[in-house]
């Protein structure tokens, strides 16, 4: 039996089960999103399966760029190459190897994102990816309550193997005494970050993606439940610019399942009123009389690792401290011709869907790493269900 004929059987065979290969595709991207934290050497957990799906697109034969996309590639890793070369020759303090790590990074998310969205957009499966990142977040949601009154068993349930790749410190889920849920994240505030993100895609998606009230009302009491104040904020901003509609409000209209959102609001607040005080409201006034350090690094001091002397090739990829400002992430470390086109990407998103665009902008104040996976497959996402129009990268 020729070759040519084992290529035939094997595309007959990935045509006959693409079904099945999208469950395992939409099934692995979500759970990636969740695992964003668990190291396994100087890789992520996330990292792999992204490969593996990489892989699985590729020999199921459904992995293709587009021409207009390879153009948009070449740019961006033009951009980065441009950099690269520039420090080296002009940069004592930049080390190349790390550039190379960062570049073979982002190359790697881009080739893989854009195979995902060509694959997602093609054989129109946002409804199924929206539907399978929502289950995936319900059972975050469940290891989350379930960690949480783990801890406050003091010892007598097992909850020890959820982090075995990810912090295990009494400060990563310990304020005051009080057990801040983050289920297998590293820290409260990222479980937060993604789940504001979900809860953001089954409100805004332009796509007509419709996700049960219910399954949005759960997740959006645990990121209350985290008592991150980045998380909570970022939350209160998605239901403002969700209920900024003058048809909706026109149309508002009271029913039985408003009671539930009243009756979950009202119990949390006055279960939690003591600890709502000290995470909420006096860290807001902490943060109006300038007395909030953690506020004031994320928003104004993060400028302060930008190299003035550097400043149009910044200090080279990879050679900024972490912070959580992406804004001053990219220009620190990349210099001004890419803030200036990072400025633009969010600028087109906010065009495009200014909820989403908006909260996108918000976002990167909140958890920085533009080298990081989370931040990868949070694009991705905001690409596929920010249009109507299922061709946006054509």
């Amino acid at each position: 039996m020729d070759n040519t004929s084992l290529l035939n059987k094997w595309m007959q065979f990935n045509e006959n089960n693409n079904e099945k290969w999208s469950i395992v595709i939409l099934l692995l991207l979500s759970i990636s999103f969740t695992l964003t934290d668990w190291m396994l050497g100087i890789f992520t957990f996330t990292e792999f399966i992204l490969m593996f799906i990489g892989v699985c697109l590729f020999i199921s034969g459904n992995y293709h760029i587009r021409l207009k996309q390879i153009k948009w590639i070449l740019l961006i890793l033009g951009v980065i190459v441009a950099n690269l070369l520039l420090n080296s020759l002009s940069n004592e303090q930049f080390v190349l190897k790390v550039g190379i790590a960062g570049l073979i990074k982002v190359a790697f998310y881009i080739m893989v994102n854009m195979g995902l969205y060509n694959y997602i957009t093609e054989y129109n499966l946002e409804d199924n990816l929206l539907k399978t990142l929502n289950i995936i977040a319900v059972i975050i949601c469940v290891i989350g309550i379930y960690i949480t009154i783990a801890l406050y068993s003091d010892g007598v349930l097992p909850y020890e193997f959820f982090w075995k790749y990810t912090r295990t410190d009494f400060l990563s889920y310990n304020y005051n005494n009080l057990i801040r849920t983050r289920s297998i994240f590293s820290e409260p505030s990222y479980l937060g970050y993604y789940l504001n993100i979900i809860i953001s895609l089954n409100l805004f998606n332009k796509k007509s993606v419709k996700i049960s009230s219910w399954v949005t009302l759960l997740l959006t009491i645990m990121v209350i439940l985290t008592f991150s104040y980045s998380s909570i904020a970022v939350l209160f901003l998605i239901y403002i610019l969700y209920f900024f509609n003058l048809n909706k409000i026109k149309g508002f209209k009271w029913t039985k399942k408003m009671w539930v959102y009243v009756i979950s609001l009202l119990a949390i607040v006055l279960l939690f009123k003591n600890v709502i005080y000290e995470t909420l409201i006096k860290r807001t006034i902490d943060i109006l009389n300038g007395n909030d350090f953690s506020a004031i690094f994320r928003i104004v001091r993060s400028w302060d690792y930008v190299n003035k002397e550097h400043i149009f090739m910044g200090n080279g990829m990879g050679h900024t401290p972490e912070i959580w400002n992406i804004y001053a992430y990219i220009l620190s470390d990349l210099g001004l011709i890419a803030f200036v086109l990072f400025c633009i990407l969010s600028l087109y998103l906010i065009i495009n869907n200014y909820k989403m665009g908006i909260l996108f902008v918000i976002l990167n104040f909140q958890k920085g790493g533009y080298l990081s996976s989370a931040f990868w497959i949070y694009l991705l996402l905001l690409f596929i269900y920010i249009n109507s129009n299922k061709k946006t990268l054509t």
